[in-house]
């Protein structure tokens, strides 16, 4: 599969799957959550409260682990990507952020609304699919 393919591929995961996990670091160990995430293009957004234990760990360590997907189809496994990349967290929920994050209804809302909200802004460096009919699972740079 060619560059342009994969990421058409990944694309097609990402908008059809919100849920996943993210895994941070805090003290040398990996911390995973189930998460929301949003996508534009492949960028993915996720928010949660400030003052959190992974706002914290992604200040200290911005490196993130996000898996993203399991889809069952016939015959060929559950198909799923599997996705490193570089978090932010924006100061301000600009425009562009606040149209991807309005797709998670109530609960932003309220955070936002609370003053209560922080955006995370994960950028992939690079990602695989995993389970994907025999082909290999190399990662691939974004």
């Amino acid at each position: 599969m060619d560059r342009e393919d994969f990421k058409e591929e990944i694309r097609k995961i990402l908008d059809g799957n919100n849920i996943g996990t993210m895994a941070t670091i805090r003290d040398n160990k990996p911390m995973s959550r189930y998460m929301y995430f949003y996508n534009d293009g492949l960028t993915l957004y996720t928010y949660t409260r400030k003052g959190t234990y992974k706002v914290e760990d992604l200040e200290e360590n911005p490196h993130a682990h996000i898996l993203l997907g399991y889809e069952e189809r016939d015959g060929m496994g559950e198909r799923y990507v599997e996705i490193q990349g570089k978090a932010s967290l924006p100061e301000d929920v600009t425009p562009d952020i606040d149209e991807v994050l309005a797709k998670a209804g109530q609960l932003y809302k309220k955070l936002k609304g609370e003053d209560d909200m922080q955006a995370i802004r994960i950028d992939i460096e690079n990602a695989r699919i995993m389970n994907d009919g025999g082909n290999a699972p190399d990662p691939v740079e974004l």
